[in-house]
């Protein structure tokens, strides 16, 4: 879950905590408790049917992916299923449960994006490989990125 999802559900409960405790209400309980329940379970449900279409998708572009060299990927590439490798430079996003990556190798640099959690964590420094496919990197209009299915470490 991110971490906006953990902050919302503490306010939430602390506020029914407080509503409680200043009215002594317990009719309230029997909504604000199964809400709370549900601010939990549902994104966490959320991510995990996300992982699992991510998942399928991975299957289907690894059949398709061809390996390409950061260098390589340009506007010619943009629509095309690739697999890449490189060293992780930089992470953002990761607390939105949205993680953006900058992978480099001996060619160049590239933005990989990722739209749910990756199955492990990934750190600055390690050496990944990346499926997904080229879209350009609305961060940079000069530029492409790897909308990634899946990204995982390699241990060369």
């Amino acid at each position: 879950m991110s971490i906006f999802a953990w902050i919302t559900f503490f306010l939430c409960a602390g506020a029914i905590f407080l509503r409680y405790a200043i009215t002594g209400d317990t009719r309230f309980l029997i909504y604000a408790i199964p809400g709370l329940i549900l601010l939990i379970v549902l994104p966490m449900t959320l991510g995990w049917m996300s992982r699992r279409s991510y998942v399928k998708a991975e299957r289907e572009y690894d059949q398709k992916a061809r390996s390409y060299r950061i260098g390589q990927i340009g506007e010619s590439t943009r629509g095309r299923t690739v697999r890449i490798t490189g060293n992780v430079e930089k992470v953002r996003f990761r607390w939105l449960n949205r993680p953006h990556f900058q992978l480099k190798d001996d060619t160049g640099t590239i933005r990989v994006i990722l739209f749910t959690s990756p199955a492990e964590r990934i750190s600055i420094g390690d050496r990944v490989e990346v499926l997904g496919m080229v879209m350009k990197n609305i961060f940079d209009r000069r530029g492409q990125a790897i909308s990634a299915v899946s990204i995982k470490k390699t241990g060369s």
